[in-house]
């Protein structure tokens, strides 16, 4: 029998007899998928004005890696990178969505995105955006801990871990 699950870390449903092994809106831990009776919405998250910083900062970070996930999809020269790509760049808005969500803000448009000719060089890139959004979210995530904020930390963690997910997969490929 199918049962609808949602998602703790974007809030997206699920149908499904189980929840998955990860969010396939998001990319979160299938732990964080919840049965919807038992779903918390958070919506906007009271927070420090550095937090409010550093979630303004990811909301950028998060745009810019969906507008390039976007942009090498629309050049992947094969199906299972344009695939790739273009689950990369969902993912990456619904984290985008996440953060202006906890701000109490509406989500910035789409930025241009600008990305490499070959799959190959969008894969490296796609490693390096990883990476960067990895190191930027554990800071956070401590500056939040540090601060009190647990529900920021929560954000940050669940980014952290969706991130290094993103870094492995792109690792295959690069």
């Amino acid at each position: 029998m199918m049962h609808p699950y949602k998602c703790q870390v974007c809030g997206e449903t699920y149908l499904g007899e189980t929840p998955p092994d990860r969010c396939p809106f998001c990319g979160a831990a299938g732990s964080e998928l919840k049965k919807a009776s038992l779903w918390y919405n958070r919506g906007k998250v009271a927070m420090s004005p550095q937090s409010y910083d550093n979630c303004k900062k990811a909301l950028d970070l998060e745009l810019n890696n969906a507008a390039f996930y976007k942009c090498a999809a629309g050049k992947a020269a094969n199906r299972i990178s344009q695939s790739i790509f273009k689950r990369l760049f969902k993912q990456e808005l619904e984290h985008a969505k996440l953060l202006a969500k906890a701000m109490g803000i509406e989500v910035p448009a789409l930025p241009p995105g600008e990305c490499k000719g070959s799959d190959g060089e969008n894969f490296v890139e796609a490693h390096q955006h990883e990476d960067m959004a990895i190191e930027f979210y554990m800071q956070a995530a401590a500056d939040a801990e540090k601060g009190g904020e647990p529900e920021v930390a929560y954000i940050f963690r669940n980014l952290t871990e969706i991130e290094t997910e993103h870094l492995m997969l792109t690792n295959l490929y690069k």
